[in-house]
């Protein structure tokens, strides 16, 4: 039986409600979308099944409500409770109710549940309650950010644990400490409008080629920031920008992630690691980093 007959069944009464998590259900995985308020589950053999809380969209379960998001809130916590799983391997925040992802974020933490990729929109954030649930959040695919994110220069986040993906715009925030944690557990990182400087780039290059990183999982860190607008400082005793002269090209593939850096120079550390630098002070203002197979 797919899930929306197993909702179905169990409405009928509480003995069949005890029946459907012996459908294999603790293997689904939830969607939440708050842009469409919709909620998918996606079955092992990878159908997907999609309750919408806002209107008939092709194919969904329709859930008629006079509070839509209050209704999706209240489904969410049935399905985790009627299903025995609470793996979220989506979630997306939509652009505009703060609010409406706070209630169901604190949810998610209280259960202390898996969330592979979130996407986090909302253009108009409380900081403090954005810092507590970021902090508390089991992320662990991906963690999204655009630039339509609004956050003034006062808002500070210190993550605990870091997905394998990194992708933050406005990360003025995300400092190097932050980094240097990160690399030991991410794979990709990319930081757009970072406050990072120069010297901070400078000091975690030194720590990479003494060996201060041994268990280092990120093979591409992409950082732009608006501090890497000098060539007076040395970066590793060079001369600012770190280029080649002559045009490379180095492509790699670590697992589902695909890297790449142009005109770059490749280093060797003192563990016989080799990365691929550019480090572009003029035009792009960004920081380039790739270990090389």
């Amino acid at each position: 039986m797919n899930p929306f007959e197993l909702f179905a069944l169990s409405h009928c009464s509480k003995r069949c409600t005890e029946l459907v998590p012996l459908a294999n259900t603790k293997d689904y995985q939830f969607l939440i979308d708050l842009s469409k308020l919709t909620i998918s589950i996606r079955t092992p053999n990878i159908q997907l099944h999609t309750f919408s809380f806002d209107g008939i969209i092709p194919g969904a379960w329709v859930v008629s409500s006079q509070n839509p998001k209050l209704e999706l809130k209240n489904c969410l916590l049935k399905f985790f409770d009627l299903f025995h799983s609470e793996h979220i391997c989506y979630f997306n925040t939509g652009t505009q109710d703060f609010d409406h992802f706070e209630a169901i974020a604190n949810i998610l933490i209280e259960l202390n549940c898996i969330i592979g990729n979130f996407n986090f929109q909302i253009e108009s954030v409380k900081e403090k309650e954005l810092k507590n649930i970021l902090e508390k959040l089991q992320i662990t695919d991906c963690l999204n950010i655009p630039r339509t994110v609004q956050l003034s220069y006062k808002f500070e986040c210190k993550l605990s644990k870091f997905p394998d993906r990194i992708c933050i715009n406005n990360s003025f925030w995300f400092g190097i400490d932050q980094l240097c944690f990160a690399v030991k557990s991410s794979i990709k990182i990319e930081l757009r409008d970072s406050f990072l400087s120069i010297e901070n780039m400078n000091s975690f290059l030194e720590k990479w080629m003494t060996g201060k990183f041994p268990d280092m999982t990120a093979f591409l860190i992409e950082i732009h920031s608006k501090q890497f607008d000098s060539n007076d400082q040395l970066v590793l005793g060079m001369q600012l920008p770190i280029q080649s002269e002559q045009r490379t090209v180095h492509k790699r593939y670590s697992g589902q992630f695909y890297g790449c850096v142009i005109d770059g120079i490749v280093f060797e550390n003192v563990d016989g690691v080799k990365a691929v630098i550019n480090f572009d002070t003029e035009c792009t203002s960004c920081f380039s980093f790739m270990v090389l197979a």
